[in-house]
């Protein structure tokens, strides 16, 4: 009994459905060793199924052919002995792994078979939805973003490439999950900022309200973030890179319509600045990316032009170039302290 509990509770990690009780029984199993040693065997064959293609069909004649044939070949040769101890250990994590790969395809299938998905791709501007449980989503620029017409009894699951504003209806007996690349987020009722564009090595989430789970595709971490929490996450290294405070929620900028610099060190002005205008800042002075800023902007009335009156300003810049419609250059400048 204790061991089919075992198998039920890593594949609800697997999937990312554990509750926070039963992450406590599991953890309690985990303290025996042997446990231990049967969960990671039974892992890593989860993660080995992860690595086929999902439209992969086998060919049952072409293996079973091949299977008479070994069986064939077998009964012309001595027979192997095989330990029964050691035949019963590998039977029984090739029965669990059975249960985790086919358990995780019966789930995902069965969540999703009958459902009518849609995909909005979104090209140089935004593009606001309101789903059919009246969660409001902004989808940015170079964005896209799948989600069902109708959700499914268990949860509500939606797919995201780039980046996009989630403000999630509540409803505590259906989590919302988002796949975003190699992380899967999972809320009940909130709002957060989610940004994993394919090209950028970093994905970040910025947590507007509520409390936000965070976890990787296979396991590898479960983060929860509170209000103006923000997660960086390194795609090359699969880790976490930091979980920092964005008190000011400029990562929303391109969403909320307002930039705000208390005290904020340029470097993360910049970075704002570039991410929200989809513009290319070069300072010729590298030194003043540590200097301190305080600015308060309304991105849609006022625009860029007026940003770098900002910086030109505060900073003094000799001189504001623009090198291309996506670049400029800020030439000279000071820290005034």
């Amino acid at each position: 009994m204790k061991e089919e509990k075992l198998i039920e509770l890593i594949h609800k990690k697997s999937t990312n459905t554990l509750t926070s009780d039963e992450q406590q029984l599991l953890d309690t199993l985990l303290e025996d060793k042997a446990n231990q040693l049967f969960a990671q065997q039974i892992e890593a064959t989860w993660e080995k199924s992860l690595d086929y293609q999902k439209d992969f069909t086998p060919n049952v004649e072409f293996g079973l052919s091949k299977l008479k044939t070994r069986m064939n070949e077998e009964k012309t040769t001595s027979p192997k002995v095989v330990p029964l101890q050691n035949r019963r250990s590998w039977l029984r994590i090739a029965a669990a792994a059975a249960i985790l790969i086919v358990g995780g395809l019966f789930t995902f299938s069965q969540l999703n078979s009958g459902l009518d998905w849609q995909n909005v791709a979104v090209a140089d501007t935004t593009n606001d939805l309101t789903l059919a449980d009246g969660s409001k989503i902004a989808i940015n620029s170079a964005s896209e973003f799948e989600y069902p017409t109708e959700f499914s009894k268990e949860e509500r699951r939606v797919k995201l490439k780039g980046e996009a504003f989630f403000d999630i209806a509540k409803n505590p007996e259906k989590p919302f999950i988002i796949e975003a690349g190699d992380l899967r987020i999972r809320v009940l009722g909130t709002s957060f900022n989610v940004r994993n564009y394919g090209n950028e090595n970093l994905a970040e989430i910025t947590v507007r309200s509520g409390r936000v789970e965070v976890t990787h595709k296979n396991g590898g971490f479960t983060k929860v973030l509170k209000a103006n929490d923000q997660l960086t996450f390194d795609k090359k290294r699969m880790k976490i890179r930091e979980v920092s405070k964005d008190n000011n929620l400029n990562a929303l900028g391109w969403w909320s319509g307002k930039l705000v610099f208390t005290n904020e060190k340029t470097s993360r002005v910049k970075q704002a600045i570039e991410r929200t205008y989809d513009v290319e800042l070069e300072f010729t002075k590298s030194s003043i990316l540590n200097c301190p800023f305080t600015l308060t902007n309304d991105i849609k009335s006022e625009g860029i032009e007026k940003v770098l009156e900002g910086l030109q300003v505060v900073l003094a810049i000799d001189k504001i170039e623009k090198v291309s419609d996506k670049k400029y250059q800020l030439i000279g400048g000071q820290c005034n302290f």
